[in-house]
């Protein structure tokens, strides 16, 4: 992200995966506000284009991450056309699992959310340590934190 594109959408804190995104008229309820759910299907675009960008890939028998929890909190409404910055940060990493926190902003915070991924290996549903290098660009690039 720009130092331009900070101001301009009012982001506050280290966001180190960042696009800009317009409202799609199909995104919006009846009353021209983004639906609810669009919001989580945005989360989850920048959860495929984060994996793989760090080298995963999907496949029946390759570990991709799944959601094991999502909590969500709603700020401020947003319309159709509406240009809006999205962000994404891993958290932090356990063996298996790692947490992703994901803002929208625009004029400042309007929605945030934040996930529990486990790897797992989709054909078995086996969990799957995280990659090597998958880990060590979200420690030492993008400032997750590991845990136990």
């Amino acid at each position: 992200m720009t130092p331009e594109e900070r101001a301009a959408f009012g982001v506050e804190g280290n966001w180190p995966v960042a696009r800009r995104h317009r409202i799609r008229w199909a995104e919006c309820d009846m009353y021209a506000h983004v639906n609810h759910a669009a919001y989580l299907t945005l989360c989850e675009d920048m959860r495929v284009a984060h994996w793989l960008s760090l080298g995963g890939r999907f496949a029946p028998d390759a570990p991709g991450p799944v959601v094991a929890q999502l909590e969500a909190r709603y700020i401020r409404p947003l319309g159709f056309d509406d240009e809006v910055l999205l962000t994404l940060r891993p958290a932090s990493l356990r063996r298996t699992s790692y947490v992703q926190e994901y803002a929208v902003w625009k004029q400042g915070l309007v929605f945030s959310a934040r996930a529990v991924l486990v790897l797992t290996r989709q054909d078995t549903g086996e969990r799957i340590p995280i990659p090597a290098e998958a880990r060590r660009i979200m420690v030492q690039e993008q400032g997750a934190k590991e845990e136990g």
